[in-house]
């Protein structure tokens, strides 16, 4: 999973049925009309060239998105236009192949094992000239397969699953053949990157933090220095161009920019022209404003993302399971759903299920007794674990108040607000949480987020069509993207069980006590799932809400 992003790959092709036997496919189950809104049009009723500017809140870290520091929404973002990625899924959000990078991938039985097979199109190769394969393949999967710890993964899920990756049967097809049955093998090797980054750790971790040096998407890294080139630090900008040695279609667009901006300062500069795409998210202010413009247009659709409380590594205090228990009984989820999303979605409701979000089969309410504010229960769990309430109503231990800070990061209202509402609902309980803005700079850094290093944080975590796969690594004991490492060998082994077996409703069922099991340890405390809202000029065509569908950078445009 992505932090606050889904991970659009790239629709290049046409549609070609997936051979998936040993799949159970995408688990998307939204209705049609809620799928995607993005004022969908041929090529031909399009401008030719042009630059499109799509709006970020930061400069990304590390364009390697396959390293930890570069699992971030910014990098993926001007990554998915340069990467290869193997399947996508279309309007329908259906699972489909992306032709321009292999003519086929099929899943079957070989000897009793599992073995995708991958056909790369000859046509496809790196900048620097060399075919997309076989290396490749070797390469990315030695360095997330999670054996040599000096890889600063992402994730491992799937990649250790894999016995072994080898040539097929002709030289432009790749085998890979499986220990033991992976259900969601479907999105492995996506944002495939050349085997000249994972050659070695030190390269896989920094080779790329001022952009990659290989690339095979439709669009490159700009030319020239500064202003004109690749990344300009002091405009805050990073900025894509059309690929010559792209051999599909040719994108309508020139370049796509992606500019750096303040949360709060983007609504002003999309209504202003100065960018064409801002993520409205919840932002309250700026869906009014967007709706209310002449020039604009707020496309909306369901997304697999949900604003979430999470516990981090600096637990004196929440290291207790007695207190996350009490936290999360002293918050009232739906009045904060409805505070902060309301206005967007009338009928926004607290979300109850870490795994299977709403619009994905399988969700149901996973948190048992403690998913509705319950003031008493939450002062029973903390008498019972010996704290007690002090003269100014706040309980303590030993000593130690029960307080607690709640990291969130700055120019984000609906954070601060979400975090103000659910202190004072707290504070009703006995229990202190103080709000602690961070530069929103060093939010998603090792100093913070992305090193555990707080006792509380929030945002938001993006899942896609494969929720079992994704959503088991940040629950994962030892994992870093489990960052307070609260979990279980039980959870562990139910989410193993079910990334082992193909029948949809016991997957389900093993994902769904997993599930249980991580809201009896707090694990994080779910809030609510976002949609995917967006404003763009009306005359963006071809971009907009994606929802549970992927989009195709060589589409998007401006119209006549």
């Amino acid at each position: 999973m992505k932090v606050s992003t889904v991970k659009k790959t790239l629709a290049l092709a046409f549609a070609v049925a997936l051979v998936a036997p040993l799949g159970m496919g995408n688990q998307v189950s939204a209705k049609q009309d809620s799928l995607r809104q993005i004022n969908e049009r041929p090529v031909s009723a399009l401008k030719q060239g042009g630059t499109f500017r799509f709006v970020q809140v930061d400069i990304c870290p590390n364009f390697n998105t396959s390293a930890i520091e570069g699992n971030l929404l910014n990098c993926s973002q001007v990554m998915d236009t340069m990467l290869p990625s193997f399947i996508y899924f279309d309007k329908n959000a259906r699972i489909q192949v992306n032709t321009y990078y292999a003519t086929s991938v099929k899943a079957g039985r070989v000897g009793g094992k599992q073995v995708v097979t991958y056909s790369i199109n000859p046509k496809a190769k790196w900048s620097d000239g060399k075919k997309i394969g076989l290396a490749d393949f070797v390469g990315h999967w030695n360095a997330l397969k999670g054996v040599d710890k000096s890889f600063k993964i992402t994730s491992s899920v799937g990649y250790e699953k894999i016995e072994s990756v080898k040539k097929g049967k002709t030289a432009n097809e790749v085998a890979v053949t499986f220990k033991e049955i992976y259900a969601d093998w479907q999105p492995l090797f996506n944002g495939l990157t050349p085997a000249s980054l994972t050659r070695n750790s030190a390269t896989f971790n920094n080779g790329w933090k001022n952009g990659p040096t290989v690339w095979a998407g439709p669009f490159k890294p700009a030319s020239g220095k500064g202003a004109r080139g690749f990344i300009d630090r002091v405009g805050r900008t990073i900025t894509v161009e059309r690929n010559p040695k792209w051999w599909g279609p040719k994108p309508v667009l020139d370049k796509v920019v992606f500019k750096a901006l303040p949360q709060a300062a983007q609504i002003a500069a999309l209504l202003n022209g100065e960018i064409d795409y801002m993520d409205i998210g919840n932002d309250i202010n700026a869906l009014k404003q967007a709706r209310e413009s002449k020039k604009l247009a707020v496309r909306v659709a369901k997304a697999p993302v949900h604003e979430h409380f999470t516990f981090g590594l600096s637990k004196d205090i929440t290291g207790e399971l007695a207190v996350r228990q009490a936290i999360m009984l002293s918050i009232d989820r739906d009045q904060i759903a409805k505070a902060i999303q309301g206005i967007v979605d009338p009928k926004v409701k607290a979300n109850n299920n870490h795994v299977f979000l709403d619009g994905v089969a399988c969700n149901q309410d996973n948190t048992g007794k403690l998913g509705k504010r319950n003031i008493a229960a939450a002062q029973a769990l903390l008498t019972g674990a010996g704290w007690s309430k002090g003269a100014d109503g706040i309980y303590a231990k030993g000593g130690k108040r029960l307080s607690v800070t709640v990291k969130y990061p700055s120019n984000n209202d609906n954070r601060r607000d979400t975090v103000l509402l659910a202190s004072a609902q707290a504070k009703g309980a006995g229990i202190e949480l103080v709000p602690t803005v961070v530069p929103s700079t060093e939010y998603f850094t090792a100093k913070h987020v992305l090193g555990g290093q707080f006792e509380i944080s929030l945002f938001a975590w993006a899942g896609g069509s494969f929720p079992i796969s994704g959503v088991s690594n940040i629950h994962r004991l030892g994992s870093p993207q489990n960052f307070g490492n609260i979990g279980s060998a039980e959870t562990d082994a139910l989410f193993a069980r079910a990334n082992s077996i193909l029948d949809p409703k016991k997957r389900c069922e093993l994902a769904n006590n997993a599930d249980k099991k991580q809201f009896e340890l707090v694990h994080s405390i779910t809030l609510f799932q976002r949609n995917n809202v967006v404003g763009v000029p009306k005359n963006v065509a071809n971009f907009g809400a994606f929802g549970f569908t992927d989009g195709d950078w060589t589409k998007v445009g401006f119209t006549k």
